[in-house]
């Protein structure tokens, strides 16, 4: 590698034009590069003419591509025979990308051997370039082609010599700003570089040592220009101009989904960006760069240097974002992979220290140490855990990820703090079940009480208002439907979700159907009790302290997995007034059975429907002794964990 010292001692004269020459040099590799893009995307519109065609021409204008000409350069275009495209224009492109190549050499060749580069240029300006506006496919995909190891191409040609002229400026710097690279900057150009720089320097660690980000700038007589490598990617760089109270930025990448991302990044910023349209055309190269530009447009400098400060701090997150996104799409898949990387770039987390611990790996071992007994083999995380619980998992991932290693712990202490978290979580599962069934003796509690509360004083409610009772008996028992089958498909998540678990839940539905029919039977009965309502009041009186009693039980268990050992007592201790209950409930319908039978009825309805409610409200009671026992069990297994 030529030095800094070599590369002086070359200059002679030319030193003092160097500035210039590199300035243009930046400005000819963003024209160029809008001039690769217009010929695909006309390509493109001439492979599915029914697709809008972007309009470029502002980025056109910011790089002096202002041709009224070129306006139909990509809605003009047509297929003009097999593998032949008809690109309004396309002749002066590729005339002018010749040009701008050159320009781009001129300050390597001012500073150094440029002839590689000229020779390269030579050789593929007297290829099989296209003449006039009729262009091949296969012409296109060859100017366009990022892919080594195969033929040269003006793409590659462009890269190369972007990253030499980066490295050209950096080497011949007149000066260091924030550790930025700058040549002959006004004082006002030198302010808005600082304030690109504080934003990248505060964000720059969360690389944890990854290349890039490196920056240099050239002053001219009325632009700054800004230019930054994100990462070690040939194709991903930003530059920037900024002129007056406005900032343009050109961005290109390789992956469309990541531009999207950056332009994302600037949300509620007031920044106007071009179309990020797809390419498609037959016979264009796969791996062809995106580019995206955007205008930002301050009413005063302390707003441009607020939106420079923080175009800066965002360029981190660029890095290895694809890798991470597909690390984490393997979990969640891809639309909520996408939303962790916006999520953790807001809270300025990242995802490099994610990376940098191992990715997937890192997910993965937590799963095969914490979860190997609870998940079924191969099971996607969202499939263990919920979509909701996997994704929040991940972005603690993330979080813990970045904050541990940017406060040096450990990786080991790292990934302990990771499985423990999916432990918690895994342990949540369960309480969703918990959760679930908890919610669902609520209801049984509620409709048991206003059941009770329809026979206050011996007597039974008006008709109508059974008949009400009735209605909303029906709807809590849909509702308790709904809590059901959630707590049914949070038990299929676990492999070895406890079984008592399951029964605790049936049993609970079954209490509260039980419930629904004696509202139900309630609604029938005759407007004379014939001694129906005191007994019954004393029965309803057992199924609200047993609906009581195990709501106080399920809640108690819900939090005994924290190690709380007087909630397991509580619930052991409301468990056993359940079963009380039961038994109570059991001598109450005998008396009710009893107060029917000791004198003849005045309507002959009033036994057969006083002796169906008596069964269905012990039927009831019965139920949650069940669910009581079941809850039981299960609390005595996790403490015996």
């Amino acid at each position: 590698m030529t030095t800094k010292a070599e590369i002086v001692a070359r200059l002679g004269e030319s030193a003092v034009l160097l500035p210039d020459l590199i300035a243009a040099a930046l400005v000819a590799n963003d024209r160029a590069k809008l001039r690769l893009t217009l010929l695909q995307e006309a390509a493109a519109h001439a492979a599915d003419p029914g697709r809008p065609a972007p309009d470029l021409s502002a980025e056109r204008r910011a790089v002096g591509l202002d041709e009224a000409g070129f306006d139909a350069t990509i809605a003009g275009a047509r297929p003009a025979g097999p593998d032949r495209i008809e690109i309004p224009g396309a002749g002066r492109l590729i005339e002018g990308l010749n040009a701008d190549i050159a320009a781009m050499i001129a300050p390597i060749a001012a500073a150094e051997d440029a002839a590689p580069f000229a020779e390269r240029l030579k050789a593929l300006d007297g290829g099989d370039l296209p003449s006039g506006d009729t262009v091949s496919g296969a012409a296109l995909a060859a100017m366009t082609s990022a892919r080594r190891g195969e033929r040269d191409s003006q793409h590659l040609l462009i890269m190369d010599l972007h990253k030499a002229i980066n490295l050209l400026a950096d080497q011949t710097a007149v000066e260091t700003v924030d550790g930025a690279r700058a040549h002959r900057l006004a004082d006002a150009q030198r302010q808005r570089l600082q304030a690109f720089m504080r934003g990248l320097n505060r964000t720059a660690p969360l690389a944890f040592g990854h290349p890039g980000l490196g920056t240099t700038a050239v002053g001219g007589p009325a632009r700054l220009t800004i230019q930054n490598d994100i990462g070690a990617t040939d194709a991903h760089v930003i530059v920037i101009h900024v002129e007056g109270l406005a900032a343009d930025v050109t961005y290109t990448d390789v992956h469309r989904r990541r531009a999207k991302f950056f332009i994302g990044l600037f949300d509620h910023l007031g920044v106007t960006w071009t179309p990020l349209g797809e390419r498609a055309a037959q016979g264009l190269s796969e791996d062809a760069f995106f580019l995206v530009a955007g205008r930002y447009e301050a009413k005063d400098l302390a707003g441009l240097d607020a939106f420079l400060e923080r175009l800066g701090s965002r360029l981190v997150f660029l890095i290895d974002w694809n890798k991470a996104r597909k690390a984490l799409q393997g979990f969640v898949g891809k639309g909520p992979a996408v939303d962790l990387l916006s999520e953790a770039a807001a809270l300025d987390l990242g995802h490099r220290a994610f990376l940098e611990l191992g990715g997937v790996e890192l997910v993965l071992d937590a799963v095969r140490r914490v979860a190997a007994a609870r998940a079924p083999y191969g099971a996607r995380l969202d499939e263990i855990l919920g979509e909701r619980e996997a994704y929040d998992f991940l972005g603690d991932v993330l979080r813990i990820a970045s904050e541990g290693l940017a406060a040096g712990r450990s990786a080991r202490l790292v990934r302990d703090e990771i499985q423990a978290g999916l432990a918690q979580r895994l342990q949540s599962a369960e309480g969703v079940v918990l959760t679930a069934a908890l919610r669902h003796l609520g209801l049984s509690r509620m409709l048991a009480g206003e059941i009770r509360d329809a026979l206050a004083g011996g007597r039974l409610a008006p008709a109508d208002a059974r008949a009400a009772l009735a209605v909303r008996a029906t709807r809590l028992e849909k509702k308790g439907d709904r809590l059901t089958i959630e707590a049914r498909e949070a038990t299929g998540r676990l492999a070895e979700a406890n079984p008592n678990l399951r029964l605790v839940v049936d049993h609970a539905e079954q209490a509260l159907d039980a419930l629904d029919e004696v509202a139900f039977l309630f609604s029938l009965a005759p407007a004379e009790d014939d001694g129906l309502a005191a007994p019954l009041e004393a029965l309803a009186e057992v199924a609200v302290e047993s609906a009581a009693q195990m709501v106080r039980a399920c809640e108690a268990a819900s939090r005994t997995p924290s190690g709380a050992r007087q909630d397991a007592n509580e619930a052991l201790q409301a468990i056993d007034a359940v079963c009380a209950a039961e038994r109570a409930a059991d001598d109450a319908e005998r008396r009710m059975i009893a107060a029917l039978m000791a004198a003849p009825p005045s309507d002959p309805r009033a036994p057969v429907v006083g002796l169906e409610l008596a069964h269905t409200l012990e039927r009831a009671t019965d139920d949650l002794a069940h669910a009581s026992l079941a809850l039981r069990d299960y609390l005595l297994g996790e403490l015996a964990l």
